[in-house]
C-alpha cells in the first residue's frame, strides 16, 4: 500500500487529505481518498492518520483474502514519504511526545511489531498517491498514473508461447 496526507489540503476548514493505493501483485485493487475527520496542526499528525486507516485497511483487505482461500506469506508492505512517521513507528523503544496523536500511533505502531505490516521509505516524488492528495499538473501527474494504468508486464514469453504452438 502507498500512503499519503496534505496537510490543510481544504482551506475553508483546514483539515487534511488521506490517499491510499491498496496493490495486490502489481494491480490495484483498492483506492481511498478522503477528507480527515480532524484538523491536524502538523504534517506528523495527519501522516500518523492516515497510516492509521491504511493500517486499518491492509488488515480488512489481508482477512478478506484469507477468507477467500488466498494463501498471505509475510507482512505487508506500507510505503510512505515521512521518515518521522515510519522511524517513530518502527523503532520499539520509540515514545510519543504528541499525546492528541496516540491512538494513531499505537495503532501502527502495533501493526508494525506483529509483524503485520512492514513500514518503508520512498520517495515524495516517487509516490503514486500524490495524484490522490495534491493538485498535479499533467507533466507531474501522468509518470505517476501510466505505469498503473499500462503495465508492460513480461511481453517475450507470450511471443514465444504463440510461436510454438
Amino acid at each position: 500500500m502507498f500512503g499519503d496526507a496534505c496537510l490543510m489540503h481544504c482551506k475553508v476548514m483546514g483539515r487534511s487529505i488521506t490517499g491510499l493505493l491498496h496493490l495486490v501483485n502489481q494491480t490495484p485493487i483498492d483506492w481511498f481518498s478522503k477528507k480527515q475527520g480532524t484538523v491536524e496542526t502538523a504534517t506528523y499528525g495527519s501522516e500518523f492518520v492516515a497510516h492509521r486507516t491504511g493500517t486499518e485497511q491492509i488488515m480488512d483487505i489481508r482477512l478478506t483474502l484469507r477468507y477467500m482461500g488466498v494463501p498471505i506469506d509475510g507482512p505487508s508492505w506500507l510505503f510512505g514519504d515521512n521518515c518521522l512517521v515510519i522511524t517513530s513507528s518502527t523503532i520499539p523503544s520509540s515514545m510519543l511526545s504528541k499525546q492528541h496523536n496516540a491512538l494513531a500511533y499505537h495503532r501502527v505502531h502495533e501493526a508494525v511489531a506483529g509483524k503485520i505490516i512492514k513500514f518503508c521509505f520512498i520517495a515524495r516524488t516517487d509516490n503514486i498517491v500524490n495524484v490522490m492528495t495534491k493538485f498535479l499538473p499533467y507533466p507531474v501527474f501522468w509518470p505517476f498514473v501510466e505505469p498503473v494504468l499500462f503495465w508492460k508486464g513480461d511481453t517475450d514469453s507470450g511471443e514465444k508461447a504463440s510461436k510454438q504452438t
